[in-house]
């Protein structure tokens, strides 16, 4: 066999050799300086032996062109029918280059091998296929259009909670057209003009009805007395109160205190109330938020959910055990907490008469046991009692420059009970209020009193106290 297709290549050098002596130098000359493509050639089955670039561009322009129309692609999504042909897709035949291709043919290496391939041509014929090509922005553009008719935004069920029943709407399942993956199966379908299926995702609302109706019942509450504030403060709780109603906590959502409140300014609508700085009450926007933050902290215990952060008041908060206040400061100090459950909670809070009641709802099936929440006194730190000595006031006179306040040291627990027995017990917290000195300006006397002693105050004695300056810019919203 091989043997066989040595020989048939002998005789074929043969016939060039003799081909060239029949010739003569100027019928080689003529050969190789031919304007036109060598007989034999054909592209796409369209002889284009003698054609020059021109001529072969217009016959296959014309013949291709409308074969590119009567080619088309079908994409289908549920019922929707897009039927494109491959001229409207932005495909094209690359024309220019097999032309090209078809006229190298004998236009390359030295004298023999291009002899040699133009009697190959003209003898065997040689058949050129025409690449197609597309316009990528074409097909984009396409896709975009088709995605625009398909895609549908999700929408999240609704809560609603009236007259102490939830109602939830009906969730919307969003739809998007994989852009990507539909571009990949036109380009991949040139050849096949399949029937393309549009890839579509569904897109999943975060909150479905059926997550949302997991919220069935009441699983904490907690309340605080406001009796004998100012009107101003019982504006600031239920302005803060307000922004806390309402919300909903999805399984695995961090909330932060702060970012439900917002910033305490007047343009938000707070008024100037007793606030704690370093210690002492003093005028400041927004008094009061701590009594919310509080309220909410200690209905998040009770409901279980993961405390994430958490201050105590620099003094003990008056509304609540100790040990168990949350002091908020916008900017500085924060109440940040965790839904741990499988199923979203619902926070609703409310003022009624002189209380602040903050509930919290869920799944009363999947939290079946009880949170107890109990501080402890660890010890009583007394304050000690210190005198200045003022040589303008009389022989033995007493005046009360800073009243003293007992210190605490408070560890508070957390309980889980179920059936009613104690099944767990951990220590949330360790709390330290520190406690301030009495201190007092005092006359001249013959033999002068110790600086610092532990000595009772005197309740007869004149107070002139005056409030002692703040340690910074943290401020407890009291």
């Amino acid at each position: 066999m091989e043997k066989a297709k040595n020989m048939k290549s002998k005789w074929l050098y043969v016939a060039i050799i003799i081909a060239l002596i029949a010739m003569g130098s100027f019928g080689i000359f003529s050969v190789l300086n031919r304007s036109t493509i060598y007989d034999g050639i054909r592209i796409e089955n369209l002889d284009v032996s003698n054609m020059d670039k021109e001529e072969a561009s217009k016959i296959l322009k014309t013949n291709l062109e409308k074969d590119l129309k009567q080619k088309s692609m079908t994409l289908n999504y549920g019922g929707k029918v897009y039927n494109l042909d491959l001229k409207e897709l932005g495909f094209y035949y690359k024309i220019d280059d097999a032309i090209d291709e078809a006229y190298s043919i004998g236009r390359e290496g030295n004298i023999f091998h291009r002899l040699k391939a133009i009697v190959r041509a003209k003898k065997n014929g040689e058949e050129i296929k025409v690449q197609m090509s597309s316009d990528p922005s074409r097909i984009d553009s396409l896709v975009d259009e088709i995605a625009q008719n398909i895609n549908l935004e999700s929408k999240d069920a609704v809560l609603n909670f009236n007259g102490g029943k939830f109602f939830v709407t009906d969730e919307v399942v969003g739809k998007k057209v994989n852009t990507e993956v539909l571009k990949n199966r036109i380009m991949d379908n040139i050849n096949k003009l399949e029937e393309i299926q549009i890839p579509v995702d569904d897109i999943i609302p975060q909150k479905t009805k059926a997550l949302l109706g997991r919220i069935n019942g009441k699983i904490s509450e907690f309340s605080t007395s406001f009796k004998g504030s100012s009107s101003d403060r019982i504006e600031n709780i239920r302005i803060a109160a307000k922004a806390i109603n309402g919300k909903t906590i999805m399984p695995g959502e961090a909330v932060s205190f702060n970012g439900l409140t917002g910033p305490r300014t007047k343009s938000s609508g707070y008024k100037e109330a007793n606030v704690i700085i370093g210690g002492d009450f003093t005028p400041g926007v927004g008094g009061g938020v701590c009594q919310v933050s509080t309220t909410v902290y200690n209905s998040l215990l009770l409901a279980d959910l993961e405390i994430l952060e958490r201050h105590p008041h620099s003094i003990p908060a008056k509304y609540v055990n100790y040990g168990q206040d949350a002091a908020v400061s916008y900017g500085h100090l924060d109440l940040k907490f965790k839904n741990k459950f499988e199923f979203p909670v619902y926070l609703n809070t409310q003022v009624s008469g002189d209380r602040l009641y903050v509930f919290v709802y869920g799944d009363r099936n999947s939290k079946n046991y009880e949170i107890r929440i109990k501080p402890e006194l660890v010890e009583k730190v007394e304050p000690k009692v210190e005198t200045i000595f003022d040589s303008t006031l009389k022989s033995g006179k007493k005046v009360a420059v800073q009243q003293g306040r007992i210190g605490y040291k408070i560890k508070t627990y957390k309980i889980t009970m179920m059936n009613s027995k104690e099944i767990k017990r951990e220590l949330i917290t360790s709390d330290y209020y520190k406690p301030r000195n009495y201190i007092y300006r005092v006359g001249p006397i013959r033999k002068p009193a110790v600086n610092s002693s532990t000595e009772v105050p005197d309740s007869n004695i004149e107070d002139n106290s005056v409030p002692v300056e703040g340690n910074g810019n943290v401020t407890d919203n009291e």
